[in-house]
């Protein structure tokens, strides 16, 4: 990370006629063209006053637990996990989508601790080219664009694909796919939501 941060200083130091040779030196290291997935989970505030921020933080470490093997498992890499939410990448977005519709089925499957109510999760994934330190964080508009699908956009337990990554996808997924318009923070998006439950 530290590498990435010192280039990035360094972007901002030079005269605007070197900048071009080290936007490029930074896409050459650290761009990569994949599938990023986002999850969130559901319920977070009512979660917390009803039942307190140690429980929930429970449940948190339960779906840590319960999702990074699946990532890996579909040939995904989870770069990290912050409060709720997981960031993961994939170089197939089949793969992506296979590991998104197994992780909503696993946190169905998985018995809850007494008292503590099963763990929903929202889904997005999009794929495009973006900027990944590996093992700590990514940069770029398809990063925005998942976490704009899965925090903002996707229902609990809903699974939302961009465009980008439906195109990339083809008829690979083997779920139906049912497109939606939809308008967030003054984007107009095409997603398409994976019919996976049974």
């Amino acid at each position: 990370m530290q590498s990435f941060f010192s280039l990035i200083d360094y972007l901002s130091t030079v005269p605007l006629a070197e900048r071009p040779a080290i936007e490029k030196l930074i896409w050459n290291t650290f761009g990569v063209e994949r599938a990023v997935l986002t999850l969130d989970m559901s319920q977070f505030s009512l979660t917390v006053r009803r039942s307190g921020i140690l429980h929930y933080l429970g449940m948190v470490r339960r779906m840590h637990v319960l999702t990074e093997p699946v990532v890996r498992a579909n040939n995904g890499e989870v770069i990290k996990y912050v409060a709720d939410n997981m960031l993961a990448v994939f170089a197939d977005t089949g793969d992506a989508v296979a590991a998104a519709v197994a992780i909503n089925r696993a946190l169905q499957a998985a018995p809850a601790p007494a008292g503590a109510e099963p763990i929903s999760v929202s889904i997005g994934i999009d794929f495009g080219r973006f900027i990944l330190v590996p093992g700590q964080d990514c940069y770029g508009d398809p990063v925005n664009v998942s976490y704009k699908l899965g925090e903002d956009l996707a229902r609990p337990g809903e699974i939302l694909v961009s465009a980008a990554a439906r195109e990339r996808l083809g008829d690979t997924s083997g779920h139906a796919l049912e497109e939606q318009r939809v308008f967030v923070s003054g984007l107009e998006l095409v997603t398409y939501s994976v019919q996976y439950q049974e």
